[in-house]
């Protein structure tokens, strides 16, 4: 193909994006690999998948170093998208892409407004911290968006990180912090299930695309520890509204 070399500063740029925020990769990766390295979309998705491990897993590394995630939180998450990432596998094998990428895109934007609009008072207590049993009624939430993962590859940070800085009242950096660990264990269990069950992808986009992934997934959470929780809240809002205009007016790129 001879563009394979984009991929570098494609995935420095995008890590850093993405660990900055919680914001999952692969509705930045989708369009790249789909428009840029012309790859179809079997092969989109596996990439974008293999790639996310690389950089969700270069800033889990960051984040649990820095003690910034709550682990246990991450691992329960994860845990609610056992049944989901196999689920959206299956789906993608009868599934028009260009349909489930057109519903994605309207519920980025649906999630970018409840974001603005939610209510939130001064008063509220901020927490780093919460417990598993509270966050309980919204693990089928984490199952459902994990279905997203197995399908097209996106991350569930984008969905998760407003329920649990809105809902739970968790602060943004622990919030995002949190959802990149889980992103990057999600991302891994769905890579290995689909090229265990046969789907193919780009080696050779893959290998430009780790070394940017990495230190973009170095730099991502670094940042965020010296940005206001009201600004990270704004990207937060900013680029899920950017990423769903882009999906659902694009679809015919595919």
């Amino acid at each position: 193909m001879g563009n394979e070399w984009f991929a570098l500063p494609a995935g420095f740029l995008i890590a850093t994006l993405a660990t900055l925020v919680g914001f999952g990769g692969g509705i930045l990766w989708m369009p790249f690999l789909l428009l840029v390295t012309k790859l179809d979309p079997f092969q989109a998705v596996t990439t974008s998948l293999l790639i996310q491990v690389g950089g969700m897993g270069s800033g889990s590394f960051a984040v649990i170093k820095a003690r910034k995630a709550n682990l246990s939180l991450s691992l329960w998450l994860s845990a609610g998208a056992l049944v989901g990432i196999p689920l959206g596998v299956w789906l993608s094998r009868v599934i028009s892409p260009d349909s489930v990428i057109f519903l994605l895109g309207m519920i980025s934007l649906a999630m970018a407004l409840v974001f603005v609009i939610t209510h939130e008072d001064a008063d509220d207590a901020i927490t780093k911290t919460v417990s598993l049993r509270r966050t309980a009624p919204y693990l089928w939430l984490s199952t459902l968006f994990a279905v997203l993962t197995g399908l097209l590859s996106m991350g569930i940070g984008d969905f998760l990180v407003p329920i649990l800085r809105n809902r739970l009242k968790i602060s943004m950096e622990a919030a995002m912090s949190t959802c990149l660990v889980v992103m990057a264990l999600n991302a891994a269990f769905a890579a290995g299930l689909r090229i265990a069950t046969g789907d193919p992808f780009a080696f050779y986009v893959v290998i430009w695309a780790i070394p940017g992934v990495l230190i973009g997934g170095q730099l991502g959470p670094r940042l965020a520890g010296r940005i206001p929780d009201q600004t990270l809240k704004e990207i937060f809002i900013l680029g899920l509204s950017l990423a769903g205009i882009h999906m659902m007016f694009n679809v015919q790129g595919m």
